[in-house]
Formats: C-alpha cells, sequence, structure tokens
C-alpha cells in the first residue's frame, strides 16, 4: 500500500481568492440563517401578498442588496419612428423599454430632450431609468442586476456616458476647463481617452435625473427660439441634431462649477472607463493605441484615403455600404 500524506490549507493564498468564488464561514452562515428564516416567513405569507415564485425570491434578494430602494427598472428611448434597432433593445435589453415619441415633424434633438424631460414628470423618484439613443445603440450582454451594480459602483445617483470628442464645438472651450478639474470633484478620470460627455446613455435615479433635466429645461437655449435658430443659421443646422448633447454639456459645466464652489452636491459623474457604455467614436490620434494596426478611412477616386465628419476631429466610418440599410438620405 502506499501512503500519501496531505496537508489542508487553513487559507487559500491571496492569489487563489476570487469574488465569484462559493464558500461560507461563521459570519456568512449568520447572515444566511437570518435571510433564510425571513425567507420562510414570506413562503407562508397571507394569500393577498403571497406566496411568491423562486423568481420573485431571486429578483427581491438581489434588489435588497443595492444601496438604494428601486421602485422600477426602465429603459427609455426617444423614437420619431421605427428602427430595427428597438426591436434590438426590446429583446436584448436588460431591462424592459420605454419608446417616447412627440406628435409633429422631427425638429431635432431638442424634441429629445423635452421628451425626456415630460418623460421624467411620470417616472417614481426611486425608480432607476436609463436613457439610450434609440438607433445607434445595442445592448452588450450583461443582465439587469450587473448593470444596477455597475451603476451603483459610481456612488452618484446619475451616470453619463462618455466619448473621445467634445462635441458640438460651441462648448469647447468651457468644456476643457471643466475636464480639467473633473477628477478633483470625483466627477471622472480626466486623463481617460474617453473624458467627455455623450448624451446617447445617461442611467441614474428618477429624482436626480430630474434634477437634471428641469436645470436644462429652466437654462436651455431654445427658450429663446429666434436667437437658437440665428445661431443654427451661422454654424449649420446640424447643430439642432446635436442639441440635447449641448445642453447636457452645458447643464455639466455649470454642476461642476457649482461643486468646486460648494453651493451644490454632486449628482452626476461621468462613465469614463466604461463600465457601462462603451463608445466606438476615436480620435484619431488615439487610433495606434486602440486600433493598432487597422487601416481605416474611406478612399477616394485618386486612391487617397480622407476622413470627414462635421466635428473637430476627422472621425472614420469605414464600414461597407451594404451593412447599412438606407432607407432616406437628404441635406
Amino acid at each position: 500500500a502506499v501512503e500519501c500524506q496531505v496537508q489542508l490549507l487553513q487559507k487559500p493564498p491571496p492569489s487563489a481568492e476570487r469574488w465569484e468564488e462559493t464558500w461560507v464561514d461563521a459570519r456568512v452562515r449568520a447572515v444566511s440563517d437570518s435571510i433564510s428564516g425571513l425567507l420562510e416567513a414570506w413562503r407562508h405569507a397571507p394569500s393577498s401578498i403571497g406566496p411568491l415564485s423562486e423568481r420573485e425570491f431571486w429578483q427581491a434578494l438581489n434588489f435588497g442588496n443595492y444601496p438604494r430602494r428601486i421602485t422600477g427598472v426602465t429603459i427609455a428611448v426617444y423614437a420619431n419612428k421605427f428602427h430595427k434597432n428597438l426591436e434590438l433593445l426590446q429583446t436584448h435589453g436588460p431591462f424592459k423599454v420605454q419608446i417616447i415619441r412627440q406628435e409633429g415633424e422631427w425638429k431635432g434633438t431638442l424634441d429629445k430632450l423635452i421628451g425626456y424631460w415630460s418623460y421624467l414628470k411620470t417616472v417614481d423618484d426611486e425608480a432607476v431609468v436609463c436613457f439610450l439613443d434609440a438607433f445607434d445603440v445595442m445592448p452588450n450582454g450583461f443582465d439587469g442586476h450587473e448593470l444596477l451594480r455597475r451603476f451603483f459602483s459610481f456612488g452618484s445617483p446619475v451616470v453619463v456616458s462618455a466619448e473621445e470628442n467634445i462635441f458640438p464645438r460651441e462648448v469647447k472651450e468651457a468644456a476643457e476647463t471643466t475636464i480639467e478639474v473633473m477628477s478633483s470633484l470625483g466627477m471622472g478620470n480626466a486623463s481617460a481617452a474617453s473624458r467627455y460627455v455623450n448624451a446617447g446613455g445617461i442611467i441614474g435615479m428618477g429624482w436626480a435625473l430630474k434634477q437634471i433635466y428641469n436645470d436644462m429645461r429652466l437654462n436651455m437655449a431654445a427658450n429663446d427660439p429666434k436667437m437658437l435658430m440665428a445661431h443654427s443659421d451661422i454654424v449649420g443646422h446640424w447643430f439642432l441634431h446635436a442639441y440635447d448633447q449641448y445642453e447636457l454639456w452645458r447643464y455639466f459645466i455649470r454642476h461642476a462649477q457649482a461643486v468646486e464652489e460648494q453651493r451644490e452636491t454632486r449628482i452626476m459623474v461621468l462613465d469614463t472607463e466604461q463600465l457601462i457604455f462603451g463608445s466606438t467614436v476615436f480620435q484619431k490620434e488615439n487610433w495606434p493605441d486602440i486600433l493598432a494596426d487597422v487601416d481605416g478611412g474611406v478612399r477616394t477616386k485618386e486612391g487617397k484615403k480622407e476622413h470627414s465628419i462635421d466635428v473637430d476631429v476627422p472621425l472614420v466610418f469605414d464600414a461597407p455600404l451594404s451593412a447599412f440599410e438606407v432607407i432616406g438620405c437628404h441635406a
């Protein structure tokens, strides 16, 4: 017979410890035993309340573990027309999808801003709402509770997506100044490549989103339509298609200044590390690190590669035309 001596380690080495591993000790047992008793009580609750299904128990345990009470979770998008991406969001998104629209002809993202502001009047203060661009934002696979865990990890009632460009250009000077102090205010990593406001993704508590959108509605440039149109006539009417981001930038700048001067408590941060919202819009100078050997661009008839879009930094959208469904195009 062959004898073997087995040594049992009392504690695994640090390198072997993982957050996702399954284990139990006396401290964990004390909590789990008390929760088990509570769950058993709910299993025998009066018929007007219970019995709860196992799926309901699982949801209750997850929601009970968050630092804030949550009364509802919704993805809200503004869509003035049907688009196939709406089906993608509804099928694979982590929350139910609420489609918002207003009657009348599309006049730019001012409609979207007013649509969100109006929708928030119907939202509970303790609900979580995730605003997404309807046509060009796709779910990336993680479930609703993973999204909520990432959201609460920021320690802020509102988290806004970030990109590598300042857009529209009208906010550039004030935006750069604000970004310089952003890290010291705990509003984002000012050294990250994606450190600029992107209105394509916003997630937050209902009360905080109401505070932000009420402020934007009160202070927006569109309160003077003649001045807004005069400005658009000068810089180009494309400005109206970036209007909601323009006003979100203006709020972010005002809010950062107020937080720095201790006139307001911080309620908004940028997802500069892209824990929730990933942006595919890259500045050209960041291509070597991000895209490595990818040779982007659109080749002209002369064989030269050029890039252009109506922002200060050249961008590339070089997918073949066959990848898109072209419904209509006009200038």
